[in-house]
């Protein structure tokens, strides 16, 4: 797949953050970065706002963009206060009646996330697919209606690698199998929450994200060499088994990301 330089800029300065290659403290300049990867400030400029926007990296005035802390303990904390804020969305939703304009919307993000994946890997257009993925969850917590949930998403999606757009396949090729789960996740939260089942809509959503949180974690635990926890909602998939309304259901291959 050919990517766009600004794509290219935004995996490899991920990684190299990741690794630990630049420092959490002093402040990361275009200038750096452009010689670090060898590429002009342009692209460096959109690689930034995209890793600021990740939540990877912090902005502040008069001084630019510095590395916030991250470890997989993190991550994982934050994508269990999002599980649990989203699929009290979800129930929300579903107890209080989908609207037609909702339902809409979320159909149209349903639509858009099946001719994106039929695109096939060589064509996937990975920033349309963040863009759809944002539009659906926060679809879903807009609906809800509730200002203290959303406050406190807003705040848990500025730490990092929470935002609502990030994609979790961490690299530059598109996992198709994870890309299709994810999409099958969006197409039974949406048939719960028209069916009015709250519930089940908002044990799907919770793990639709932990999964999620599993996944990302895992990819920076093996970045130092340690493996996923005895338990995690990732050990549950990799083993063909999820926790649904207390019971366990056979998954298919495939699995989703957030």
């Amino acid at each position: 797949m050919k990517l766009t330089l600004v794509e290219k800029a935004v995996e490899k300065l991920r990684v190299a953050i990741l690794n630990g290659e630049f420092s959490t403290g002093p402040s990361i300049t275009e200038r750096q970065v452009s010689e670090y990867l060898g590429i002009s400030r342009t692209p460096v400029r959109a690689a930034l706002q995209t890793l600021s926007n990740e939540g990877l990296l912090v902005y502040e005035a008069q001084r630019g963009y510095r590395v916030r802390s991250v470890n997989h303990e993190t991550i994982s904390e934050a994508h269990m206060v999002r599980a649990a804020l989203e699929a009290l969305a979800s129930q929300i939703v579903a107890e209080t009646g989908l609207s037609a304009e909702t339902s809409a919307t979320l159909e149209a993000c349903v639509a858009e996330g099946r001719d994106l994946l039929g695109k096939g890997a060589s064509r996937f257009q990975h920033e349309e697919w963040r863009n759809m993925n944002n539009r659906f969850h926060q679809t879903i917590v807009d609906a809800a209606g509730n200002e203290t949930l959303s406050n406190s998403l807003a705040h848990v999606a500025l730490m990092p690698m929470m935002s609502f757009k990030v994609i979790a396949t961490i690299g530059a090729s598109p996992n198709m199998v994870l890309l299709e789960g994810s999409q099958r996740d969006h197409e039974q939260i949406l048939s719960c929450l028209q069916a009015g089942q709250s519930m089940r809509a908002s044990n799907r959503m919770q793990e639709h994200i932990l999964f999620a949180g599993d996944l990302i974690s895992k990819d920076i635990r093996r970045q130092y060499g340690e493996s996923a926890p005895t338990g995690s909602a990732l050990a549950d998939r990799a083993a063909g088994t999820t926790k649904n309304e207390n019971t366990k259901t056979e998954l298919d291959d495939a699995s989703a990301i957030d």
